[in-house]
């Protein structure tokens, strides 16, 4: 890591349309914000605007362009990669997640216990998506310099999370992020989480609930 001091600022989408009514969605890419995680997106915009980035870096997926673009209102460049989309879920994603619980008794609460001890068909791996996560998130920290912004899922933040950490890949549901929340980690000598899923920006109107974690809401 940099002896230069960086604060890299992970931002989870806003809610979107299947988050309204707990259809999983995973790394499902044409699923748009809901009219609450649009309005969401705007007061996060009025955070992110009082801010500079050097580099802006977005999930390729709809839910979180959209609310990058809403956000940051044109006034960043935003780069969209596919390696900082959510994890795939296979034959679970466009259930409901009754509908999950249903199917396929006890896997849902294994997920969030011991995700690598779950295998759903079609989905990608737990540990390869945990891969890809770190993968890529230390990969734009090393090949840039500055603060810098990251739109994505919450899987994709706390994978990361836990790597900086030095927790189990499967301790990842140990944080709850809710939609637009802002996670900010400070790098210097080594990673040091300053802001985990403060979401002030909202009001009681837009605030929503966090009931399940990201791979289930988004």
């Amino acid at each position: 890591m940099s002896d230069v001091l960086r604060k890299i600022h992970l931002v989870r989408h806003g809610e979107s349309v299947w988050n309204a009514v707990r259809r999983v969605q995973g790394n499902h890419g044409e699923v748009p914000l809901s009219e609450l995680g649009r309005a969401q997106a705007a007061l996060l915009g009025g955070r992110l605007r009082a801010m500079e980035f050097s580099r802006v870096f977005c999930s390729s997926t709809e839910r979180a362009a959209e609310t990058a673009r809403i956000a940051l209102g044109g006034d960043s460049p935003i780069e969209f990669l596919d390696d900082l989309r959510e994890i795939s879920f296979g034959d679970w994603e466009g259930l409901l997640v009754s509908e999950v619980q249903e199917r396929y008794p006890g896997k849902l609460e294994l997920w969030f216990r011991s995700p690598s001890k779950v295998v759903i068909r079609g989905a990608e791996p737990f540990g390869e998506f945990h891969e890809r996560a770190v993968r890529t998130v230390d990969g734009l920290i090393e090949s840039t310099g500055g603060d810098i912004l990251i739109v994505s899922h919450g899987g994709v933040i706390c994978a990361w999370l836990t790597h900086i950490l030095g927790m189990s890949p499967d301790d990842i549901w140990s944080f709850s992020l809710p939609n637009t929340s802002l996670t900010t980690v400070m790098i210097d000598f080594r990673p040091r989480l300053r802001l985990l899923g403060d979401v002030s920006h909202l009001d009681g109107r837009t605030l929503g609930s966090d009931g399940m974690p990201a791979p289930v809401k988004g």
